[in-house]
């Protein structure tokens, strides 16, 4: 499949700009990447039950000069929401708290480390079974849906914004949300076409429906 004109990406390789990467290093440093985000949102809920009593004090509407603890808990970092969303949408709290408090988000972060880590377990060292694979792929698949509903639901805020006047630190905010979420489909798409790659593989090994690359 074909996205933005220059990626390519098939079942063993992906081509980016003419250039061709081997699917597996590739989905590898893609989830060691989300793996790191979802462990730093881990980690705003145990400083924020830590320090406030609460599963997640996220206020949005911090001046500048805030120290770094407040800085921490401000933003959301799973959705790659730096401010972004009190820019756009006018919110003094980060978009899970306006839905449950963020025990969601606290359940969603520990889910989808555990999965992406199951995942890089089986990418590293245990392509067998090929079932390790399938929590990651439906977290990551729902992970980038969700972004996807996100995306849609300020769609007209954000253009709004960028309609007008564009100043450093909304096109910064808006820069980290497209490159997380541009990230997040990439990885999606390669990771399923790395697993279709192994199953084919693993049928041509049993001698199920050959197909002809592994013959």
């Amino acid at each position: 499949m074909r996205l933005l004109a220059f990626i390519r990406i098939e079942e063993k390789n992906t081509s980016i700009c003419g250039l061709k990467i081997s699917n597996k290093p590739l989905v590898i440093f893609l989830a060691l990447f989300q793996l790191s985000i979802c462990i730093a949102s881990f980690l705003q809920h145990i400083f924020s039950i830590y320090k406030h009593r609460k599963i997640f004090e996220c206020h949005s509407n911090i001046p500048a000069n805030s120290s770094f603890e407040t800085h921490f808990l401000a933003h959301d970092v799973i959705i790659f929401d730096f401010g972004l969303m009190h820019r756009v949408l006018g919110t003094n709290e980060c978009v899970a708290n306006y839905l449950d408090g963020g025990y969601m988000r606290f359940a969603w972060t520990i889910e989808q480390s555990s999965a992406l880590f199951i995942s890089l377990v089986s990418l590293i060292c245990k392509p067998k079974p090929l079932w390790l694979l399938w929590p990651g792929l439906l977290m990551q698949s729902s992970y980038t849906l969700g972004l996807s509903v996100l995306t849609m639901a300020t769609a007209p805020k954000i253009l709004e914004a960028l309609g007008g006047i564009i100043d450093f630190e909304l096109a910064l905010i808006f820069t980290v949300y497209s490159v997380g979420f541009s990230l997040n489909w990439i990885f999606t798409f390669v990771l399923w076409h790395y697993y279709w790659h192994r199953e084919r593989k693993f049928l041509a090994e049993r001698g199920i429906f050959p197909p002809q690359e592994f013959v």
